[in-house]
C-alpha cells in the first residue's frame, strides 16, 4: 500500500472516486472531469489517494488556507473502500494528510465527520490521532 498525491485528473481517478465517494455520502454527485481538473490544479489543495497495487482504495483532500488567526489544514472526504477497511489505510491517509498540512505551514488541522454508528471506527481513529471535538456549530449555506 502507498499514499500518493494526485497531479492529474485521469479516467482512472474519476472511476475510483465514482466508487469511493458514494460510500461516504451517496446523496452527493460524483465530480465530473472538469471539477477533478480544477481540484488537482488548485495550489491550495492536495488530493491524496491510497493504492493497493495499482488499485485506488482510498482518498482524502487536504486544503491549506490562511485566516487572521491560523494557517489551517482542512481534511475533507476521507474515505477507504469498504473492501479495504480495517487494515490501517485510513490512519495512513490521515497521517499523510497531516504531513501535507505541516509541509505547507499549517498550525492546526480540522476535519468534520458525520454522526452515527457507521462512523464509530472513524471517530476512534481521529481520537487516537489526537483530534478533539470542538464546541462549535458548523453552519452551511448552499450558494
Amino acid at each position: 500500500m502507498r499514499i500518493e498525491a494526485v497531479r492529474e485528473a485521469t479516467p482512472e481517478l474519476h472511476a475510483a472516486l465514482a466508487r469511493l465517494l458514494p460510500q461516504l455520502n451517496p446523496n452527493l454527485p460524483v465530480p465530473d472531469m472538469t471539477r477533478l481538473q480544477r481540484l488537482v490544479t488548485d495550489p491550495d489543495v492536495t488530493l491524496l489517494v491510497a493504492r493497493d497495487g495499482e488499485d485506488i482504495v482510498g482518498t482524502t483532500t487536504v486544503i491549506v488556507y490562511t485566516t487572521p488567526f491560523w494557517i489551517k489544514a482542512r481534511l475533507d472526504e476521507v474515505v477507504v473502500d469498504s473492501s479495504a477497511r480495517g487494515n490501517g489505510l485510513g490512519e495512513a491517509l490521515v497521517k499523510a494528510a497531516l504531513d501535507v498540512g505541516r509541509e505547507k505551514g499549517a498550525q492546526v488541522a480540522e476535519l468534520q465527520s458525520g454522526r452515527g454508528s457507521n462512523r464509530d471506527a472513524a471517530h476512534r481513529l481521529y481520537d487516537r490521532l489526537g483530534f478533539k471535538i470542538r464546541d462549535s456549530d458548523v453552519m452551511r449555506i448552499v450558494l
